[in-house]
């Protein structure tokens, strides 16, 4: 019958209806519809209760009209939506039901109804749920992908209801995402969802068994792969030091490339890939990676961030290139990349001056800014003693008050040595303590602590070219 295509022409009609109502209206008609070239016509000026009115009047001479009744439904949603009015919203379900008993088991008729019952379980229509599963059950496996499924509906009902009550259930969140994934096991929204809240939970391998089945289940998707990467980033963080957990930093290195070709023109997927080729020592993948990145997203930021990406490996030629350009895009001395890059390549100077420029933008400084100005002033000969002294020093963890009481002579080395538990932690007791013995004029064990800081792999620490620079100097 035409009436099955004729929604998108009836789109147009309701077009002068508000933005409000052409949303509500062109979300249910896209969902309805299967997908038709459409040729722009101007919308004739006709009210909701106008049209209502017309085909009301156009059904007393043709009441089994299926198609007039179809566009009647609605209509009432539309006027519904304006006026908000429930029994509006009643009568399209009528008109809905009519095509039904004229046209049974008529598809789109029956998403029609559907998505009228989602949105009153989104509404905190209960009763409505039972309803639109026993609808959505009686679609074709090919309809019901198209759709979000019932208990979504009733998800966002419950994840919004706990929100306004500032309350938290999470299993009832857990529960009914755990019912959308068996109503629609072949669609990702539902088991992303609820591989996120596990995450947050802090349940990792929850989290990745729902990814990993969805997967099974011939799910793939941008958000799926990404969700995935994101969660064994993660999970890797969550241990104090990422590199304690190389194979889910290989993991998520591998996600991430199963997402970006859903969608290769997203920077953020390039540059999260690149951070995990330089975290798993893929150098000139992660090269590939940044090249990609800058192509995409040529800004400051991100020509700063490449910048020091190439410093870090000793590429110093290619980093003031990069740096030069993020200055010219308009990097602010803010920017750790201004001195950084300086300091790795021993132009110590230039680092002074930079590093002199980047203290004057702050309100406060970290524990390694406090040892920066420390290192730069035994390379240089400037004071940054007034300035330092001026800044309030945020402390951000215990392994950080541990640093700073080491720097500052408030614990002695040993102490300092028994409170690095991982490898992040023991490359910067590695390094700190070598360059105390570097300063001392020990050579040979400054040498054995820097060697062994490099040793730790901690691929995107500051401390390992520094460690290198002092290496090679002497």
């Amino acid at each position: 019958m035409n009436f099955l295509v004729k929604p998108y022409n009836y789109l147009l009609q309701l077009h002068q209806l508000g933005p409000a109502t052409a949303l509500l209206i062109g979300s249910l008609l896209l969902a309805s519809c299967s997908q038709q070239s459409v040729k722009k016509v101007e919308a004739p000026a006709i009210t909701a209760s106008g049209l209502v009115a017309e085909l009301e009047q156009q059904l007393v001479k043709d009441p089994n009209n299926p198609e007039l009744r179809y566009k009647l439904g609605y209509a009432y949603v539309a006027q519904a939506e304006k006026s908000k009015s429930a029994a509006d919203r009643k009568q399209a379900i009528r008109e809905f039901r009519k095509v039904l008993k004229l046209v049974p088991g008529n598809e789109n008729t029956l998403i029609a109804l559907y998505n009228i019952y989602y949105d009153d379980v989104v509404k905190g229509d209960n009763k409505a749920l039972q309803k639109a599963k026993t609808i959505f059950n009686q679609l074709s496996p090919q309809a019901r992908e198209q759709l979000n499924p019932p208990s979504l509906a009733y998800f966002l009902q419950r994840y919004i209801a706990q929100k306004d009550a500032r309350e938290k259930n999470p299993n009832e969140l857990f529960d009914a995402l755990l019912s959308a994934t068996r109503e629609q096991p072949t669609s990702d929204k539902a088991y992303v969802q609820l591989a996120k809240m596990y995450r947050t939970q802090g349940y990792y391998p929850l989290a990745i068994a729902t990814l990993k089945q969805a997967e099974g289940n011939q799910v793939h998707s941008r958000d799926l792969y990404q969700t995935l990467a994101e969660t064994y980033e993660d999970r890797a963080e969550t241990s104090g030091c990422a590199y304690e957990q190389n194979d889910s930093l290989y993991s998520a290195a591998r996600y991430y490339q199963k997402a970006i070709p859903f969608a290769t023109d997203n920077a953020e997927s390039h540059y999260q890939l690149a951070q995990m080729f330089i975290d798993n020592n893929h150098y000139p993948l992660a090269l590939n990676e940044i090249a990609i990145v800058l192509e995409l997203a040529p800004t400051a930021e991100n020509y700063a961030w490449a910048a020091q990406s190439y410093s870090m490996l000793g590429r110093e030629q290619k980093a003031f290139e990069l740096l030069d350009k993020a200055k010219q895009q308009g990097l602010l001395p803010g920017d750790t990349a201004y001195h950084e890059i300086y300091m790795n390549a021993g132009n110590w100077m230039q680092a002074a001056v930079s590093f002199t420029e980047y203290l004057q933008t702050r309100t406060e400084i970290s524990i390694y800014d406090s040892i920066k100005a420390d290192i730069i002033s035994d390379q240089t000969e400037w004071d940054f003693t007034a300035v330092t002294r001026s800044k309030k020093i945020a402390v951000g963890n215990e392994w950080e008050g541990a640093v700073y009481a080491y720097w500052t002579d408030k614990i002695n080395r040993t102490q300092f040595e028994k409170a690095a538990s991982n490898r992040c932690e023991r490359t910067e007791y590695y390094f700190y303590s070598g360059y105390r013995d570097y300063r001392a004029g020990k050579t040979q064990a400054a040498k054995q602590q820097f060697n062994a800081a490099l040793e730790q792999k901690t691929y995107r620490f500051i401390e390992r070219p520094l460690a290198s620079h002092f290496l090679e100097r002497d």
